[in-house]
Order: structure tokens, then C-alpha cells, then sequence
């Protein structure tokens, strides 16, 4: 059994948009319904929750909204030195500048698929990592968008996709026991 692989530049497989911070001096925009992710709450493998939330206006005004199912990519921040912090979202979020949402360009290809390809691949985003000015990690969306793919044949993707998901749920079902055994 054999299995095709084309190895596909990341700018050619999903849409980068990046995000934004509504002014903090209007209340207005702030303490509203939705939650808005930075680096500080882009933790683990599913985002839905964060300790700010914007409102409606809050949105309209600076930020964006990543619809349940995308990917958020920190690409600015001292926390890349440690990790390249990657997530789907759970539910509809926005997000600020330090951030990109990833969504497919390609109806068969699922953020999913991208999702644990980029896993994959995070060795190869640390060494596209670099410094800003005031010594914050950075990763440059031009270079993002050349790094290479493995995209396999569809009956592949699906198998991977399948695979890979009950990992992520047992590893989340593990997490979940260790809370309560530690309560």
C-alpha cells in the first residue's frame, strides 16, 4: 500500500488574516460576549475561552472574528522562544495583532488535515523564528507562506485525520482525569 504526497508551500494551502485590539480607553468594546484571545490564552490544542471578552462594537472597531474550526497561529511574542503556540478554535473568537487565523484555501483540505500537518512541522517553524527589535520572537507570514506541506492523497489525509483525532481526545480525556485526581 502505497501512499502520494506533494509537499505544498502553506501560502498556497490557507487564507492568513491577522487580528486586532479594540481601543482599551472605550468601555464600550470591552467586558462583552466574545472571547478574545492573545498569547496569553492561546493554551493547548482547542481555543474557546479566554480571561477578556469584547463586545459586538469591540469587534467592529479593531479586532476580528475566527470562526469555530480555524486554526490561530501566534506569530509575535516572547512565548514563541518556548513554544509555537497552535490552535483550532471551539467556537466563534477574536483575536489580537500578535496572532494569525489560518483557514483553508482548498474544499478537501480540512483545517483539521493542516492543523496536525503543522504539528508536524513545528521544528521546521522554531527555525523560521526571529527576533524583533525589543527581543520579542517573531515569525514572518511571507516565510510561513513558503514553508513546505506534506499533503497526502485524500483516502491518506482521512486516515491521518482519524488517527490523529483520538489522540488529541484521549490526550484531552488524560488532562480531564488528572484535574479531578488532583482536586
Amino acid at each position: 500500500m502505497s501512499c502520494r504526497v506533494d509537499w505544498i508551500p502553506l501560502g498556497d494551502l490557507v487564507h492568513f488574516e491577522s487580528g486586532g485590539t479594540p481601543s482599551k480607553k472605550s468601555q464600550t468594546y470591552w467586558n462583552g460576549n466574545i472571547p478574545w484571545i492573545s498569547a496569553k490564552t492561546l493554551i493547548g490544542d482547542s481555543v474557546a475561552t479566554s480571561n477578556l471578552y469584547i463586545t459586538s462594537e469591540g469587534l467592529k472597531a479593531g479586532s476580528r472574528l475566527a470562526r469555530e474550526g480555524s486554526l490561530l497561529l501566534l506569530t509575535r511574542g516572547s512565548g514563541l522562544f518556548k513554544r509555537i503556540p497552535l490552535a483550532m478554535t471551539a467556537k466563534d473568537v477574536a483575536y489580537n495583532q500578535d496572532i494569525k487565523c489560518l483557514t483553508s484555501k482548498r474544499a478537501n483540505i480540512s483545517n483539521r488535515y493542516i492543523f496536525f500537518a503543522l504539528r508536524s512541522l513545528e521544528p521546521n517553524i522554531v527555525a523560521m523564528l526571529e527576533t524583533t527589535g525589543i527581543g520579542a520572537g517573531k515569525l514572518s507570514t511571507d516565510r510561513l507562506k513558503t514553508l513546505q506541506v506534506p499533503v497526502l492523497d485524500s483516502e491518506s489525509r482521512l486516515k491521518v485525520e482519524r488517527f490523529f483525532e483520538a489522540v488529541f481526545q484521549k490526550i484531552a480525556l488524560n488532562t480531564k482525569l488528572n484535574g479531578y485526581l488532583a482536586e
